[in-house]
Parts: C-alpha cells; sequence; structure tokens
C-alpha cells in the first residue's frame, strides 16, 4: 500500500508476523510486530491502508481485530471483535469497508463506529457461499466482494443506492 507521503507498507502475514514500511525507491526503513496476541504483536496481518489520518489500519486475521499505528509502526488501538478479517478498503467518505471471514461485510467509521453489517451463509442475494475474502469499491460507490473457498470463486457486486 502506498501511503500519500510516498512510502510503501506491506504486510508479511504468512509466517513472517511484520509489517515492512519502504520509501518509494523501494529501500527498507523499518519493520515492526512479531508473532502473539498482544498489542503490536500480530496472528496473521493480511491487509494493510492507511487513512486520511495517516494512519496504517492493519487488519489481524487470527487475533480477529484490525490494528492502528501510526506511520512509524508506534501502536494508537485496536478494533477487536473482527471474524477473521480478510481485506479492508476505505471510501472517499472515510467508511472503512472490511470483508469478515463468517460471511459477512461490515462498515466502519474511521473511529470505528460499527455503521453496517450484513451478510450470512447461502447463495441468494446479499448471501455468501463462501469467506469474503477480497473487497473493493468503483468510482460510483459500488461494492464487490469475492468469495474464496471450497464451494464457489465468485464476485458479487453490490450496488449503491
Amino acid at each position: 500500500m502506498e501511503a500519500p507521503w510516498g512510502e510503501i507498507y506491506v504486510s508479511d502475514g504468512y509466517g513472517q508476523f511484520r509489517v515492512h514500511r519502504f520509501t518509494a525507491e523501494g529501500s527498507l526503513l523499518h519493520s515492526w510486530g512479531e508473532e502473539g496476541t498482544g498489542p503490536g504483536q500480530f496472528g496473521l496481518p493480511h491487509c494493510l491502508r492507511v487513512d486520511s489520518r495517516g494512519r496504517v489500519l492493519v487488519l489481524d486475521r487470527s487475533n480477529r481485530r484490525l490494528q492502528i499505528f501510526d506511520a512509524e509502526g508506534v501502536y494508537m488501538g485496536e478494533w477487536p471483535d473482527l471474524d477473521g478479517p480478510n481485506d479492508l478498503y476505505i471510501d472517499e467518505e472515510d467508511n472503512v469497508y472490511i470483508a469478515e471471514g463468517n460471511f459477512r461485510i461490515s462498515v466502519f467509521d474511521l473511529d470505528g463506529r460499527l455503521l453496517a453489517r450484513w451478510g450470512e451463509p447461502g447463495e441468494g442475494a446479499g448471501q455468501f457461499a463462501d469467506h469474503p475474502h477480497g473487497l473493493w469499491l468503483d468510482s460510483r460507490g459500488d461494492l464487490y466482494v469475492a468469495e474464496v473457498a471450497t464451494l464457489h470463486n465468485r464476485l458479487q457486486k453490490f450496488r449503491r443506492e
């Protein structure tokens, strides 16, 4: 993820339990994190984004939370009680969309207040046959959710009304 100031942040989750910060040219500036459940520790850092406040939001999938760091990697807080968070997207209105592994999508504001949540197992509209694993919004605000697991590999589109 490229930050507005040009640095690049990478979550290194499968066996490394770290976040890396690079210059725009690719030189390593700093890494942080280790395996664990405490502040600044990770079970599986799976995705990250930099918000409009300059904070680095890191999904910690195995620990069921989103951790918040400043640009230097200093722990600032967390949003607990997520269910296997896989991916996040921050829209132009600073809404934070999170694809959670338990068949749901959650939307928060930048202070961690839950604004919306939907999804349940199934194959109908608004249901997920498999775990939401990736998501993205287009220029109209329509949400695309990729499901991956054993039953289906599909993409659903949710139109913004």
